[in-house]
């Protein structure tokens, strides 16, 4: 018999009273260091700053905070990377802390936002000319409140999507707004960490292990920026594949850029090194608890393409240079990842579609590298109090809105069109696939479907056209086979029992994602009625109605838009900190050094 499904709002009280006390056994000891660093009593933690300062060179608020803000990172990325594989093959979780995966996450974001609190109780000697003023005797280095404020954000996610379920039910997705804000905020500690590290340097802080922390950072939010694009590397993406191809132009643009200028001829390299050595330690867990495993794009032919570029171009460090380099990693850059992802990729990007993706994804690049740009004069303004020559802030400005109205215009799916309907001939298959994790119970069936499309021009032209199945013990997705003029069959057996959702995914081009569903059970708790694997016409739905059945449909519009609002515009003020947090950090060092 099926089991019965797993509550679909938020947390128990007991939960939620086991994670108070998780944070209280943090924040506690971490107050107490507070009080006595700050009155000038020795410490532990002090005693371990002051020794990581004399081996790597650093200045105390920036050895120990990025030794834990690094240990921190990796675990709440193991935690992501375990996750989501799980949510893809179990569905939603009994409760926040019955998913192991979780633990890391929690501890990783309380651990990320202690070490900006550390950085900035350290900071009691050799601070940056430029602080932020804490309290009447405490100002802290820049960096150390952009690590604070991120990690305040990521930890705060977590109570956020607690409130989210229950006022809109689970959203079983890495995009989720709370969960956004849970991986942004504890990823772009690493902008903190950069920003650090300039002001590391202006007091004087030298050395090997100083100069390879500039790439091995950028290596480092390159790591993390990625997270996002996991859904589509493990082939269950709820949002348009041109998302993907403006997050890989931009996200490989920019930190490759800000590698190559940090460290000069192999900067880029070694960014992807650290990037690459990362994924790898992420696939442990899920290989070892039999998994998916998110595969990836390399982003090699970016960083040869930036590496050629600053050779022959000089090392300029410009705009003129970001410019160079953002045309060819769109242009160039972009078609080597479309052949990429014929080799690595569940979801390859379509031959007919290139020439939009190469306009997105020239436009992803020119954003990535202005950013990387800017963001690189910043950090070497505040390091050496000598202002970058041509413009400070305009051109950088100018790639960050063009990376919000990239994403802006290319993230919201669209809904099918009333009429697109899928006729589904289902016969019994002879046998089923092996299931790696059997869940859910229920009399095993598997069919074949035969698929006639009703608009047979929009099958053809799709972006995918899959057969897909999840959440019953594992996730099977293959591109359908074409028979016929409007007419396909699924290329493998799919399950239609238990606690399976099965159906249809097709992808129109640019950003309409619909689902015809096969089968899914009764989901009492989140009043979802069962779907019964049987021949007929199927419309196409909206795939979120089918993939998040956990949502709730009562809930009134005005308070989903509240509620946008709200996460939207915390997550926007965490980038405006960041640019602020830059731009003051550097802001001095014109003020002190005369120009001309």
């Amino acid at each position: 018999m099926a089991q019965e499904s797993p509550p679909a709002g938020g947390a128990q009280f007991g939960q939620i009273v086991i994670a108070g006390l998780m944070f209280t056994a943090v924040f506690l000891p971490l107050a107490l260091f507070v009080l006595r660093e700050r009155a000038g009593k020795r410490t532990v933690f002090g005693r371990v700053a002051d020794w990581m300062g004399e081996f790597s060179g650093l200045p105390r608020w920036a050895a120990l905070p990025m030794f834990v803000a690094f240990l921190s990172g990796m675990s709440a990325l193991i935690g992501v990377y375990w996750d989501v594989p799980i949510h893809m093959e179990l569905g939603r979780d009994e409760g926040p802390l019955a998913n192991p995966s979780h633990y890391p996450i929690y501890f990783g974001l309380m651990g990320i936002f202690a070490s900006g609190v550390l950085s900035a109780t350290l900071a009691t000697k050799d601070l940056p000319k430029r602080t932020f003023k804490i309290g009447p005797h405490w100002r802290a280095p820049m960096g150390s409140i952009q690590m604070m404020a991120t990690g305040l954000v990521g930890i705060a996610g977590f109570p956020l999507d607690d409130v989210w379920h229950r006022l809109f039910g689970q959203d079983v997705t890495e995009w989720g707004p709370t969960h956004v804000l849970m991986i942004g905020g504890g990823v772009c500690v690493v902008l903190g960490l950069q920003l650090l590290l300039g002001e590391a340097r202006q007091v004087g802080a030298t050395g090997p292990v100083v100069r390879l922390l500039g790439p091995v950072l950028a290596g480092a939010w390159m790591m993390g920026a990625s997270a996002f694009l996991m859904e589509f590397d493990l082939g269950v993406p709820q949002f348009p594949m041109l998302s993907q191809v403006v997050l890989v132009g931009l996200i490989g643009a920019w930190t490759l850029t800000y590698g190559r200028l940090s460290w000069g001829p192999g900067g880029a390299l070694i960014v992807l090194a650290v990037f690459l050595a990362s994924r790898a330690s992420f696939a442990v867990i899920p290989l070892f608890a039999d998994l998916h495993v998110a595969s990836l794009l390399p982003y090699v032919a970016e960083a040869v393409i930036i590496e050629v570029v600053a050779l022959a171009m000089r090392n300029r460090q410009g705009y003129t240079f970001a410019a160079v380099a953002g045309l060819l990693v769109g242009t160039a850059g972009m078609l080597a990842e479309a052949a990429f992802t014929h080799w690595l990729m569940p979801n390859p990007w379509p031959a007919a579609h290139l020439p939009l993706f190469v306009l997105f994804g020239t436009g992803a690049a020119l954003a990535g590298t202005f950013i990387g740009v800017w963001q690189y004069q910043r950090v070497e303004e505040t390091a050496t109090r000598v202002p970058a020559a041509g413009p400070r802030h305009s051109v950088g400005l100018v790639g960050a809105l063009g990376a919000v109205a990239l994403m802006s215009a290319v993230a919201v799916p669209q809904d099918p069109e009333p009429g697109f309907t899928a006729d589904v001939r289902l016969t019994e298959a002879a046998t089923g696939l092996p299931i790696s994790n059997p869940h859910g119970g229920g009399t095993p069936r598997w069919v074949d479907a035969t698929v006639t499309i009703s608009r047979p021009d929009l099958a053809d032209d799709a972006v995918w056209l899959n057969g897909f199945a999840w959440q019953g013990g594992d996730f099977f997705t293959a591109p359908l086979e074409k028979i016929g003029d409007g007419v396909y069959r699924t290329a493998q057996p799919l399950p239609v029992f238990g606690q399976w959702k099965t159906g249809i995914r097709v992808h129109v081009p640019n950003r309409v994602m619909g689902l015809a569903p096969i089968y899914a059970p009764a989901d009492p708790a989140a009043n979802a009625p069962s779907i019964d694997a049987t021949s007929g016409t199927r419309p196409f739905m909206s795939e979120i109605e089918f993939l998040q059945r956990e949502r709730k449909s009562d809930t009134p519009a005005v308070l989903w838009t509240v509620a946008y609002v709200t996460v939207g515009l915390i997550f926007a003020g965490m980038w405006a900190l960041f640019a602020w947090l830059y731009a003051a950090a550097a802001t001095a060092r014109r003020r002190e050094v005369p120009v001309g």
